[in-house]
């Protein structure tokens, strides 16, 4: 399988907003551009008061759905503990700027079980400094999701 078509159309998106500058902002989405995604949609702020932690701004309402629970304005440590492997491909993302894929399996802290095929897009206001994370999640057929694309920008796990 190639990367769902749905997180593949979101790059694209996120690509052309992006144009000549590094990273896109905020603010060059609207809830329009959005529109097809809303629902498997995140908005995760970037906090670096005592140390680098991730805040859910906004949680799409299929993301909940998959949950069992909101999670809006929580912390993602606090929502997975510390030890989640996720939390490595958000510091991914901060740190090269870049868009980040992933599959992984739902946890036991939600309420489906299924493997998620997930993209963490940067964005930034100063075009440099990455402050916000704009994130799709879709959940894949079962025994799926083992070939996301393999590109620089691409990281599977």
């Amino acid at each position: 399988m190639s990367c769902p078509k749905e997180l593949s159309a979101l790059e694209a998106l996120w690509r052309s907003k992006r144009g000549t500058r590094r990273l896109p902002s905020r603010s060059d989405f609207t809830p329009e551009n959005l529109r097809p995604w809303l629902g498997n949609l995140g908005i995760v702020a970037v906090e670096r008061a005592q140390r680098l932690r991730f805040r859910v701004l906004l949680s799409g309402t299929r993301l909940d759905d998959y949950r069992g629970f909101g999670v809006t304005g929580r912390y993602l440590d606090e929502i997975c503990g510390n030890g989640f492997r996720s939390l490595r491909r958000y510091l991914d993302c901060v740190t090269r700027g870049e868009p980040v894929h992933l599959v992984h399996d739902n946890s036991s802290n939600s309420r489906i079980y299924a493997r998620m095929a997930k993209i963490l897009l940067p964005l930034s206001e100063d075009g440099v400094t990455v402050d916000r994370i704009l994130m799709a999640i879709y959940p894949l057929p079962a025994n799926d999701g083992d070939d996301l694309p393999q590109t620089p920008s691409a990281l599977a796990g």
